[in-house]
């Protein structure tokens, strides 16, 4: 019988890489959004971080980047209700790391949304609502310039 590639025979899978290697190999963002990306033309304009976070998307198809943006939409939508609870909405943003880590771990294409996620999304860098607005901003533009 044939043996699957990644397949340890016991009923359990090996990875190809372990997630210490890949939490490494990511520099997070340690302050917060709003201050990080204070000036939005570097943000922002063609030749700025949003552009070339798309070009490095290249192969990654517009649908699963847009599951992405509208969870981002709905968790900014949520914040301009009277009774938000930050924390909540924070949460439920933080929800799109294991999405992605199981989309990743499917198309290993994916793994450039992941690496992005694990990067920007952590509690050093979603402090307020400014910084869910400046995600919302930069994932806007990131699959803005996909399309191009």
């Amino acid at each position: 019988m044939e043996q699957r590639k990644n397949y340890t025979g016991h009923g359990h899978r090996t990875n190809n890489y372990s997630s210490q290697n890949i939490e490494q190999e990511i520099h997070k963002i340690e302050k917060p959004l709003h201050i990080y990306y204070a000036d939005k033309s570097k943000l922002f304009l063609p030749d700025g971080e949003a552009y070339k976070i798309a070009v490095s998307f290249k192969g990654i198809t517009t649908h699963q980047l847009r599951k992405i943006l509208n969870q981002v939409k709905l968790c900014r939508q949520e914040l301009g209700n009277k009774d938000a609870n930050f924390d909540d909405v924070r949460n439920r943003l933080f929800m799109l790391l294991p999405l992605s880590a199981y989309n990743g771990g499917r198309e290993p294409k994916l793994k450039k949304i992941y690496r992005f996620l694990v990067e920007h999304l952590n509690e050093n860098s979603i402090t307020c609502a400014k910084d869910i607005e400046v995600f919302d901003e930069l994932f806007t533009s990131i699959v803005a310039y996909h399309k191009c």
